[in-house]
């Protein structure tokens, strides 16, 4: 009983006035439409600040390109010595898969 009569007073509202619920549920709504109007706004802009730094790059990854092939790095050739670091669980898994045809 004791546990009852515990929760029933820290349940009760604290002395003071409380701001009404529709008032409360139209801030926030008004804040989450903010928000989002906000956000998408603003996409447009980062589109084309992606776009602008994409262009940017061109010139640099041409110039490292130069760099590379001038230092001997082939750029195109297959990494050597590629080691499987798949873990033991994922390769019997996909062994399954194959086995029962789920996967070539």
């Amino acid at each position: 009983m004791n546990r009852k009569r515990y929760q029933d007073e820290t349940m009760k509202q604290l002395s003071g006035k409380s701001k009404p619920k529709w008032l409360v549920l139209a801030s926030q709504m008004l804040a989450g439409t903010v928000f989002v109007a906000m956000t998408i706004s603003f996409l447009p802009a980062l589109l084309l600040m992606s776009l602008v730094t994409a262009l940017l790059l061109i010139p640099v990854l041409r110039q490292v390109r130069k760099e590379a092939e001038k230092s001997g790095i082939d750029l195109n050739s297959p990494p050597k010595n590629m080691v499987n670091v798949t873990p033991l669980h994922r390769r019997l898994q996909q062994d399954l898969w194959k086995y029962l045809g789920l996967i070539r």
